[in-house]
């Protein structure tokens, strides 16, 4: 950018500022600003039709750029590819004026901030060109362009996000599906309604929905004075004296006592009830870590993080599945939906901070009864073997089993013939049979991954109780688990209650869902309610605030 101008490469030919400018510039001899689409490599000006905006249009088109990005030399094949189909006619243009379909997806992506995006990434043409004075071909075609690539451009961070959601860490391997370029320059130039076809770019779902219109609300809403984050600290409940209680007082809009405004009263006490209530919690008045960081990220703006969460909404597909599993992990909730209604929702434990639970989509395929549990390698290391070192007994008073590695094959072999001082999870493996004791309790839900995770029963239900349940290695633990695979085998057919629960406590048995079913585990910090509330949650394992800085918020 130079002098506030956009300056592209064309021969003789006067290119258009972005809407923020107020000229545009003549470029010299030799620039370039276009690659060819294979489709079109053959066309010659002779067949392109005869409008001289057309023959402009392919000149333009045909100029290969010095340097572009991967993503800026797919959306310049596809506009080739485009033009060339329907012989370089502009869709924007029309002599020499741009035509109402132009204006309306200009003013549409001009307005990109409501749907959480930057409307300055997007370069638009003027929206005076042609008003007065018709342009001449070169610049009808040069404005041409510069629509069909902001467009394009919009309709990737639109459909996609402008995050590569790997750039989180390795344990983000949602993959999200680019546009395609072609039908999104054939959709939004044909549509009848341009603006609606460019806001149909967006996500679909409903989360994402409430989520735009709560992003509206808080931009209308005088936010006030931030407030003070409550620092951690000891448990806070009533008769506790500490400094951090006017904080708290503050943040809850509690009088303090005339006597010591440190002591933790009844009155705070019942504010503290309230604002659990409403938050799903506990509501038993005192102020643990839980509930501190609830109300921490309660005292937020909330903007950048409603940004940062339609930016993750953006990594999702856009057909979840009628009947799908949502586990949003900052939530520790498993939700069942059919047809956009929650059918079933309850409590989960999630991965703690150093063995966080993966973000990815995949499909439930089996369900496990009375599973055996393989121990995973990292957890053999780790401690398992620590402690069958300092007690070697303790995998046979835990009713472990050990197979070792005997000619390439794993049998089983008495725990008092390892040598566990040399031990390793290369040449040994621990199953824990089925069993009340067995880690993953009576059912696990599999859907094969490159993380090795399910969703599974637990022998300690005591973490339900809990307001932050991040204390897995990565698995999801559920809550009431045989009611949650009740929904799941009603929707197979043929299943009933009785039947699956005839099944537990016998031997590890096996059931193949033939309708497999879409699960995603998400990770959302906004979302809004039924009642159109909107709830911040805390950022256990930090991404939602990686996402903030990386987008510039």
């Amino acid at each position: 950018m130079k002098n506030g101008i956009w300056q592209f490469g064309l021969a003789g030919i006067a290119l258009v500022a972005l809407s923020t400018g107020s000229a545009f510039a003549y470029l010299p001899e030799g620039k370039t600003f276009g690659e060819r689409a294979g489709s079109a490599a053959s066309l010659t000006l002779a067949d392109v039709a005869s409008d001289p905006t057309a023959q402009a249009l392919k000149a333009l088109l045909d100029q290969v750029p010095a340097k572009e990005s991967f993503l800026e030399k797919r959306d310049r094949a596809a506009m080739s590819e485009f033009y060339a189909e329907r012989n370089y006619e502009p869709v924007w243009v029309a002599d020499g004026r741009l035509t109402p379909a132009a204006k309306a997806v200009m003013a549409a992506i001009g307005a990109a901030d409501a749907e959480g995006l930057d409307p300055a990434a997007y370069r638009l043409p003027l929206a005076t060109i042609g008003d007065k004075v018709p342009a001449g071909p070169s610049l009808s075609a040069s404005v041409e362009v510069i629509l069909s690539e902001a467009l394009l451009h919009y309709a990737r961070d639109a459909y996609s996000g402008r995050l590569d959601p790997a750039s989180l860490g390795k344990l983000v391997t949602i993959k999200p599906m680019l546009p395609d370029s072609v039908a999104v320059l054939g959709s939004v130039s044909s549509s009848a309604d341009p603006t609606a076809a460019v806001a149909a770019l967006n996500p679909p779902q409903e989360g994402y929905r409430r989520l735009k219109l709560a992003l509206a609300e808080a931009r209308k809403a005088n936010p006030g004075p931030r407030h003070e984050p409550v620092p951690e600290g000891k448990l806070l409940k009533v008769g506790v004296s500490d400094p951090r209680v006017p904080l708290l007082r503050t943040r809850l809009g509690v009088a303090a006592p005339a006597s010591d405004p440190n002591v933790y009263d009844e009155t705070l006490s019942d504010a503290v009830k309230t604002f659990q209530a409403g938050k799903g919690l506990k509501a038993d008045g005192a102020v643990g870590a839980g509930t501190l960081a609830f109300l921490n990220a309660e005292g937020k703006d909330k903007t950048s993080e409603i940004i940062a969460n339609m930016e993750r909404w953006r990594w999702l597909p856009r057909d979840m599945g009628e009947f799908h599993v949502e586990v949003n992990i900052p939530e520790f909730e498993v939700r069942v939906f059919d047809n956009g209604k929650v059918v079933h929702q309850t409590r989960v434990v999630t991965g703690k901070v150093t063995n966080q639970t993966p973000i990815f989509s995949n499909e439930m395929q089996s369900i496990v009864v009375n599973p055996s549990w393989n121990v995973p390698a990292s957890i053999t290391m780790k401690e398992m073997l620590p402690n069958v070192r300092r007690d070697p007994s303790y995998l046979s008073r835990k009713g472990y089993q050990v197979l070792a590695n005997v000619g390439g094959k794993y049998r089983p072999v008495d725990p008092s013939m390892i040598d566990w001082s040399s031990a390793s999870a290369r040449n040994i493996q621990i199953r824990q049979p089925p069993g009340d004791d067995n880690a993953l309790g009576s059912i696990k839900f599999l859907f094969p991954n490159e993380h090795s995770v399910y969703l599974h029963d637990t022998p300690s239900k005591s973490l339900f109780a809990k307001d932050v349940r991040a204390f897995s290695h990565g698995c999801v633990r559920v809550q009431n688990p045989l009611e949650f695979a009740d929904v799941i085998l009603a929707y197979q057919g043929g299943w009933t209650p009785q039947r699956l629960r005839k099944m537990v406590g016998g031997r590890e048995s096996w059931v193949n869902l033939p309708k497999r079913i879409p699960i995603h585990l998400v990770y959302f910090t906004a979302v809004v309610d039924d009642a159109g509330t909107l709830h911040t949650l805390p950022d256990i394992y930090g991404y939602n605030a990686r996402v903030e800085r990386a987008l510039g918020l």
